[in-house]
């Protein structure tokens, strides 16, 4: 500091109130090393475990001084090092790094006692700081986006929100820089929040400190397409509200497209003469049954969430369940040529029944799907020959109907379809599946295919030579397949058939082939990218 004339001007603090406005951990060091005087928070970091693991200084009858540098190191060494510089008017200040997060040390030189000394003060982040950095940390490496705004009152005493924090992942969701954001009200930002409600939303949250849970749709003007976000709303302190989101634009296009297949695949079942019900494996419980079923067969407490212990009498109920439980464990469609079923007003009639049952892509079962004929009038012979007909129509369009429910090509991610087969494979099924297959791989622009066969008890020769026309064909369009979840009994009896699957890859289930999926995926898009290094951008 000069004086207008130029010359240097001199001033003096007492030292005690020197070091009382001073928040950091401070110490006043003479000539010769010693400490001085101290403030409080120097003095407990003195006799922290921290202090003596990172600062240079020790105690010798009850007074600290500078360790000598012979028996330092790291940055307590460097320390030592420098204050002593300071001390010795080698240099007017020092600022270092202490070796831990958050910490550093100034030094800076000043009068002591009429000779020279240092100023020395410490920073340490607290554990209350190295908690808020690991939530920093934290906050800002999840893939969930996080947006904090803070309420405020704007003209006419209208609600607003002002946006003062946004994560990364923020950024890369929305594509758009968070400096577009933070620090602006979100009105200013775009109009369409509050027209609909979604600041309205925000403002209950504060106001009423209380969780919620948004789902908003937005039309993303660079596309023209909606885009979907599942918002969870909650408040913070200081009139704020956080809202971390995704995108669930896929996931809503996939529930839509299998509520439509559910709803067409509802109109099939209700025409289709004959009675159908689906119950899930564990308690076998009625999930579904048709309009026909509804109409010929009463139930005293309705049919859908209850068992058959609910509606038959309980030797009937018996019998059911057991052929249903016995139908999992073979694990093959059960054929029932005759039972006896009581109908609404006609009495006991006698039904031909046939049961599938549906597993996941892991094996374990899901549902049993039952269709059930009332051929009482069969034994006629006017009518053998008609209802034999209709039969043989009936079962063929279900059994198309289980073919494309039990062999999906299910899209796990961009360029990546599973097909999980299920139950026994024949040679018509084989070849319904390379067509499905060769499909769904145009429509995907699949890169890779996982054929889990998990839930495939045997296999032959024409089988083999299916699966591997099929993984030829996926291959001319260039597509990558692998198989998985090849049993025991199905590998040793490839090996007794002598089928050559020696170029084809396989892995031992499921999720090895989804990880390896994933991998080349990587590096395939790394090949690429490396192609392209060297090349000018594009400007945009």
């Amino acid at each position: 500091m000069a004086t207008p004339d130029g010359a240097p001007a001199s001033f003096s603090i007492h030292p005690d109130l020197l070091l009382s406005v001073l928040d950091d951990a401070t110490a006043l060091v003479d000539g010769r090393g010693r400490v001085r005087l101290t403030n409080p928070r120097m003095d407990r970091l003195f006799a922290s475990e921290e202090g003596t693991r990172f600062l240079p200084f020790f105690e010798r009858q009850g007074a600290f001084r500078i360790l000598p540098t012979s028996v330092l190191e790291g940055g307590a060494l460097a320390a030592a090092r420098g204050i002593e510089d300071v001390l010795a008017g080698a240099r007017e200040r020092l600022e270092i790094d202490l070796g831990a997060p958050g910490s550093s040390l100034l030094a800076i030189a000043c009068a002591v006692d009429g000779g020279r000394g240092a100023l020395v003060r410490v920073r340490l982040r607290t554990a209350e700081e190295e908690h808020r950095a690991r939530c920093a940390e934290v906050v800002e490496a999840m893939q969930l986006g996080l947006y904090v705004y803070r309420l405020e009152e704007s003209k006419g005493n209208e609600a607003a929100l002002r946006c003062v924090y946004g994560n990364t992942a923020a950024e890369q969701l929305t594509q758009r820089p968070t400096a577009k954001f933070v620090g602006k009200l979100l009105d200013e930002v775009s109009s369409v929040p509050r027209q609909k409600g979604l600041i309205d939303r925000y403002v209950e949250v504060v106001h009423e400190r209380r969780t919620v849970d948004i789902d908003y749709t937005v039309t993303d003007a660079r596309t023209g397409k909606d885009v979907s976000w599942a918002i969870k709303a909650f408040p913070l302190s200081g009139q704020c509200v956080g809202s971390i989101f995704e995108d669930v634009t896929k996931q809503r296009e996939t529930e839509q497209s299998l509520r439509s297949t559910s709803q067409f695949l509802d109109s099939i079942l209700d025409n289709i003469p004959m009675m159908i019900f689906i119950k899930e494996a564990k308690e076998l419980r009625y999930v579904h049954i048709n309009k026909y079923m509804e109409e010929r067969l009463s139930s005293p407490v309705g049919w859908i969430g209850h068992t058959d212990y609910d509606i038959f009498p309980k030797e009937l109920a018996d019998v059911f369940i057991e052929a249903d439980r016995a139908v999992f464990e073979g694990r093959v469609i059960v054929d029932i040529p005759e039972e006896e079923v009581p109908m609404s007003g006609a009495g006991v009639r006698l039904c031909h029944t046939r049961k599938i049952p549906l597993y996941d892509e892991a094996g374990e079962p899901l549902f049993l799907i039952g269709m059930s004929e009332d051929i009482t009038d069969r034994k006629s012979a006017e009518d053998a020959k008609r209802r034999e007909l209709v039969l043989l129509e009936t079962q063929t369009k279900l059994m198309e109907l289980v073919r494309q429910l039990s062999t999906p090509l299910l899209p796990l991610s961009q360029g990546v379809l599973v097909a999980p087969l299920i139950g026994q494979m024949d040679e018509a099924r084989g070849q319904h599946f390379m067509e499905a297959l060769l499909a769904g791989i145009q429509h995907h622009q699949a890169e890779t295919v996982l054929i889990d066969i998990t839930g495939v008890p045997s296999i032959d020769a024409s089988v083999a030579e299916q699966l591997l026309r099929a993984t030829r064909a996926a291959g001319l369009l260039g597509t990558e397949t692998a198989l998985v979840g090849v049993s025991p009994d199905v590998a040793r009896t490839i090996v007794d058939l002598g089928v050559d699957f020696g170029a084809l890859v396989t892995y031992g289930d499921l999720r090895a082939g989804m990880r390896a999926a994933a991998e080349g995926r990587r590096r395939r898009h790394a090949a690429k990218a490396g192609q392209g290094q060297g090349r000018p951008s594009p400007r945009t």
